[in-house]
């Protein structure tokens, strides 16, 4: 079972969501933890899941960090909370974020919590498309937070960690 936590602005106000999924391709299930409520979910399909017993069809497009989204003819547009508008790097060096570059599973951590890192040092690995990639320090500093864990499939621009 993989685990990940997605934060969301809808209409202005942000929201956690954590997904716990488990099976195959085939199998693909778990749980929306949304706001202290647990709802269940089961993908039957490409554009269909069964939600808290209901079957709902769905399709997403998404377009950088937001996402359109039909469920059951209702339209919900989404944007990933917690973008800098300076983006890229420079974004990454003026608030300490370390972001997933791709989606894929994080590895490892190389640094905890408290400790102190120098500019461009390796404070991660992650695997995408069966190549590891090494995340880097944007600027020395200590890490503040780390908001994933070894073995978490991320979204690409997922926090990873943060360096104050």
């Amino acid at each position: 079972m993989t685990s990940r936590e997605l934060h969301w602005n809808i209409s202005g106000n942000d929201f956690t969501v954590r997904i716990e999924e488990s099976g195959g391709v085939d199998t693909f299930h778990g749980t929306f933890s949304i706001q202290d409520r647990l709802i269940p979910f089961r993908l039957l399909d490409r554009n269909t899941m069964e939600v808290a017993g209901h079957h709902m069809r769905f399709y997403v497009i998404r377009d950088g960090n937001s996402y359109t989204v039909w469920i059951n003819g209702r339209t919900y547009h989404l944007k990933r909370a917690g973008k800098s508008p300076l983006g890229g790097a420079a974004a990454a060096l003026a608030t300490g974020e370390i972001m997933a570059l791709m989606p894929g599973k994080l590895l490892r951590l190389e640094v905890a919590v408290g400790d102190t890192v120098a500019e461009k040092q390796t404070v991660a690995i992650m695997e995408s498309m069966k190549m590891e990639s090494a995340l880097q320090a944007p600027r020395a500093g200590r890490v503040a937070e780390i908001r994933c864990q070894p073995g978490q499939v991320v979204e690409m621009g997922e926090l990873i960690m943060v360096i104050d």
